[in-house]
């Protein structure tokens, strides 16, 4: 191959990588109160944030009061905190908004997986992340102000309460299963805001 041809390959080459498709820009969200920027991702028809909220606020805290664990977990909120957390134009999801996560995520025993990071939980239960929700094993705080279940335990609040009891969402390192139960408002969860 001489000089000529040569250069006239490399050109052929350079063109047309410049005409291949740009790639897709991720999707975030810039929070206007605190400069924080989160994921999205887009599951079903809702948009979620694809990362714990972090606004510090009254009624939220960092597990075991450390701000390192809010940089990877993000804050965890009461219930009445919780209301109130999600920036405009987002808010606290509801039991149907968790259930169409649920059953994009499979609706079985295993949806868990889908929906779990792929790091973080205790032995082996790490999940693929396939939606790219990425739940995180943040724990909780007690109705007591302790605090446990870190790696072990993904809690998010539901706009949903049944007397002086929230709905609450979650992931567990013993299955990949997702489901809900019922805590006191005082406790402390993350939060997922949603579209």
């Amino acid at each position: 191959m001489n000089y000529l041809s040569s250069a006239l390959v490399f050109a052929l080459v350079a063109s047309s990588a410049s005409l291949a498709a740009p790639k897709a820009k991720k999707q975030e969200l810039k929070d206007p109160r605190d400069k924080q920027k989160y994921r999205l991702v887009k599951i079903a028809d809702r948009t979620w944030m694809a990362d714990n909220l972090n606004y510090k606020m009254p009624g939220s805290t960092c597990y075991r009061e450390d701000d390192d664990n809010c940089m990877v977990y993000g804050h965890l909120y009461t219930w009445e905190a919780a209301k109130s957390a999600c920036p405009a134009g987002f808010r606290l999801p509801t039991n149907e908004d968790f259930e169409s996560l649920w059953k994009a995520a499979g609706g079985d025993f295993n949806a868990g997986y889908l929906i779990k990071a792929n790091y973080g939980w205790s032995g082996e239960t790490n999940g693929n992340d396939t939606l790219k929700f990425s739940a995180m094993p943040s724990g909780n705080m007690f109705d007591d102000g302790t605090y446990g279940n870190e790696s072990k335990f993904a809690f998010f609040w539901s706009a949903d309460v049944e007397g002086d009891k929230a709905s609450v969402w979650y992931l567990s390192s013993k299955s990949m299963g997702f489901s809900y139960m019922m805590k006191p408002k005082s406790f402390g969860f993350s939060v997922r805001c949603v579209q």
